[in-house]
């Protein structure tokens, strides 16, 4: 009995949907009539006990051996039903309501073992709603619950603030200066997202500053991220940017004829881009992403030629307009930017380009590039 139940304590192997197969199997022998040697067992043998053997009946003992034929056909058709690998872990089993019970507790043990490992890689998608995302961790924690595993409300907090998505990274800094997160459980969590997303964005940059140089690290307070101060950020233009030189040139160094130039080297690995910020660059003839998505319209056919500074040569794949929301909301179209998937990790805007349109550069009050075209 030990050795059966220790076999299967692995777990029911991952070819056997217990699920699915209990059931099925249940049905089957409720049909043949064998359902109740599995429920209830099998009973000692009476020879065996020489009290019962002195006085044991013929019809009792004929009885008792009947039931063992019908515990012994029972135990066959489970087998027959069963993957190899779930066979090879319960060949030990002697009976049918052994058999059956160990793969019932081998379901269970597995559950466990499935939901603590979706519990461990709970990770909030990009663009998923605070709600969702809660929901989804309280249906993992609910049947943890229901299968005796109890999570505490500190543990989900902690898990929760540890998963989130870049979006709410900067909720982290708000949360250890308001709120005692040891006293914290899921629903004063979702309550408190309810507030940080009325926020004002200065008050929450506020405390993410505090956060960053309490640790001795580096805050920005032009691009509000971490790790580098204002006067590093890649986000300002830097002397020289802005100039518009109108003969630039149409041939790299190598000699390869380009449709387009930008004259700045592209360094991938130097810093992580948001999809949203555009980069100004006054030394570059043409707008330029690497985000597909950002796309409204993209003619793939219209494929060119950009040639960097060191004379590298790199393909756009196609051409269209980009749609972008501005801080007050407004949604503005970028027409004919180009899309080059390889070779660059920003979004390029074209100084002179834009100008030629009727936008003006101007900077703002915190080291930021303003845009505006003909409307303001």
């Amino acid at each position: 009995m030990d050795m059966a139940a220790a076999n299967t304590q692995d777990g029911v192997s991952y070819d056997l949907n217990y699920e699915t197969w209990a059931p099925t199997a249940k049905s089957t022998l409720v049909e043949k009539g064998l359902w109740d040697v599995v429920e209830n067992g099998l009973p000692p043998d009476p020879t065996k006990n020489p009290e019962l053997a002195a006085t044991i009946k013929v019809a009792d003992l004929a009885q008792w051996r009947n039931r063992v034929m019908r515990d012994i056909k029972a135990l066959k058709i489970m087998q027959s039903s069963l993957p190899d690998s779930s066979f090879r872990k319960t060949i030990s089993a002697a009976t049918a309501k052994e058999l059956w019970d160990s793969l019932e507790r081998g379901n269970e043990e597995a559950k466990l073992r499935r939901l603590e490992n979706q519990f461990e890689e709970l990770s909030m998608c990009e663009k998923e709603s605070i709600k969702s995302y809660f929901a989804r961790v309280t249906r993992i924690v609910e049947q943890l619950r229901v299968l005796h595993m109890e999570k505490s409300d500190y543990e989900v907090v902690k898990k929760v603030l540890a998963s989130l998505s870049t979006s709410y990274k900067e909720a982290g800094p708000v949360i250890e200066e308001l709120m005692d997160v040891k006293k914290m459980n899921l629903d004063s969590l979702a309550e408190f997202f309810r507030r940080f997303d009325a926020m004002p964005d200065e008050y929450v940059y506020r405390m993410m500053k505090q956060e960053a140089e309490s640790g001795g690290g580096k805050w920005c307070d032009v691009c509000k991220k971490e790790g580098h101060k204002k006067e590093e950020c890649y986000s300002i233009p830097k002397e020289g940017d802005w100039t518009i030189q109108p003969d630039f040139g149409t041939e790299p160094e190598d000699g390869v004829a380009a449709d387009y130039v930008m004259l700045a080297k592209l360094e991938l690995g130097a810093f992580t881009y948001d999809e949203d910020t555009w980069m100004i660059y006054g030394h570059a003839t043409c707008n330029m992403t690497p985000h597909e998505k950002l796309f409204t319209r993209l003619d793939r056919r219209q494929k060119a030629k950009v040639g960097l500074v060191d004379g590298t040569v790199i393909m756009a794949e196609g051409r269209g307009d980009v749609k972008i929301v501005m801080k007050d909301g407004k949604k503005k179209t970028i027409r004919d930017v180009l899309f080059v998937p390889r070779g660059i990790n920003r979004n390029v805007l074209s100084v002179p380009l834009m100008t030629s349109r009727g936008c003006s550069f101007e900077p703002g009050e915190r080291g930021e590039c303003v845009v505006r075209d003909k409307t303001g």
